[in-house]
């Protein structure tokens, strides 16, 4: 029979085509091979003209031999090429290039693939391709002609050779039309809302690298039964509370270029012995294609330097400062707020206000959780005589901000009546802390001088 092979490749792979092209013309002499970037053949002008004339060489060939690399992933051409073949019941070799056998993600994991950087896997397209054509080859063709091929196919690895190294974690959340609008309406990301993994990330959830993509109530499964070893209990699960809160706004276009609305960090805690990575997340894109919207989310971790601090009793104090200011100038004493504790707000953008009062302060709140802080460690910062009634105080500021959780829906009144409280609460803590500080600042200095 005639023996006749289309060589299906992307134009960045070429070079590893025209190898092929040179490999099979020297062991089958008599073959007709056909490849697009032939430069014995015209140009294709056009989609229209590509996709003829490439059905046309699909049905002449007896063979399409498709390589794939990470150039050909975003190459839809490639996928369509080989199932034009395989309707016309084409025999098909797939060698694959910087890639993982079996790892395309593409139809093409469902065919036998061969690694064309590996002699031996070279050799058994050859042999598949006579075998089945039932012509013979000299195997010192093949020996001489591979040492050429494998020698262009190494001096261009570079054009194949992919390589991802992460500096942030990124996840993706995809969600149906019937599920987005559930979201706009409560705000609470539905269970069955897929999230894709992007290069391992999903690792910040528990989950092995190795892991693609979760249901939203799976992760919320695994983050409540790892609840308990997390130095601080709740965080994590009280930052994806509030990730449903700040996509609902996004849907309703409440976050725009100049109106953002950051995300609080998030505590990727690996193991139970403590130790763990702050990362600051954000919103990056929002796509509605297909009947989904997806968001993706990325987390940046903050260099060091940024976020250095001294250890022991003074780091502990420098964290509860930090909160108690981004408490009071960014949330009690911010003066959008002002109007709605003094009733001057009319009466119908009372709901707004209080909304987003309540979102502002559960905000800082997750974001203090999230620093790598164990729980109920700040009075031990505080010498012994002194920690009862920090205790004290810190009791009367959980007893008021759980009246003010925006589940338990307080109503205006209540959140006027509490407010002065708050601020009380918010004001001793920030007088102890500044004490404090400059009490074990001093010894800092000492220790410096000594």
């Amino acid at each position: 029979m005639d023996l006749s092979v289309m060589i299906s490749h992307a134009s960045m792979d070429a070079t590893i085509a025209t190898a092929w092209q040179r490999l099979l013309r020297r062991v089958f002499p008599e073959s007709k091979l056909r490849y697009s970037s032939d430069p014995r053949d015209p140009a294709f002008s056009g989609y229209g003209a590509f996709a003829s004339e490439i059905l046309d060489w699909i049905q002449q060939s007896n063979y399409i031999l498709t390589i794939q690399t990470p150039n050909s992933a975003l190459r839809p051409w490639l996928v369509w090429e080989a199932g034009m073949a395989r309707a016309l019941k084409k025999a098909i070799f797939v060698a694959v290039y910087g890639v993982k056998p079996g790892h395309l993600r593409n139809p093409l994991d469902s065919e036998p693939q061969y690694e064309g950087v590996t002699k031996s896997d070279v050799h058994r397209i050859i042999r598949g391709i006579a075998s089945d054509a039932k012509v013979l080859y000299h195997e010192e063709n093949f020996e001489s002609a591979f040492v050429e091929y494998d020698e262009v196919v190494h001096k261009n690895a570079h054009l194949y050779q992919s390589e991802h190294i992460q500096y942030e974690k990124r996840i993706r959340m995809e969600l149906t039309n019937d599920q987005r609008e559930t979201l706009r309406e409560t705000g609470v990301i539905p269970d069955l809302a897929i999230v894709h993994s992007v290069f391992g990330s999903l690792d910040i959830f528990g989950y092995n690298e190795t892991v693609e993509e979760i249901t939203w109530v799976e992760l919320i499964a695994r983050l409540t039964e790892d609840d308990a070893q997390r130095l601080w209990p709740g965080s994590a699960l009280a930052w994806t509370n509030l990730l449903g809160r700040i996509l609902r706004k996004a849907l309703r276009r409440q976050l725009t270029l100049a109106n953002p609305e950051g995300l609080p960090l998030y505590y990727w805690q690996p193991n139970s012995n403590g130790g763990g990575i702050s990362y600051r997340p954000s919103i990056t894109k929002q796509v509605r294609a297909g009947g989904l919207t997806s968001f993706t989310i990325s987390f940046t971790q903050l260099p060091p330097e940024l976020t250095a601090r001294p250890s022991g009793s003074l780091g502990l104090i420098s964290h509860y400062l930090d909160f108690t200011r981004m408490l009071r100038w960014g949330v009690l004493k911010d003066a959008r707020f002002k109007e709605f504790f003094r009733g001057g707000l009319p009466e119908k953008q009372v709901p707004l206000k209080q909304s987003e009062f309540l979102d502002a302060l559960v905000n800082i709140r997750i974001e203090f959780q999230n620093r790598g802080l164990t729980k109920d460690e700040l009075i031990t910062a505080f010498p012994l005589e002194r920690r009862k009634e920090v205790e004290t105080l810190l009791q009367s500021y959980y007893d008021v901000v759980t009246e003010l959780e925006p589940e338990k829906r307080p109503s205006a009144k209540q959140v006027r009546e509490l407010y002065p409280r708050l601020l009380s609460i918010n004001s001793t803590f920030h007088k102890w802390y500044l004490e404090r500080s400059l009490e074990l600042l001093s010894d800092e200095f000492e220790d410096d001088e000594g």
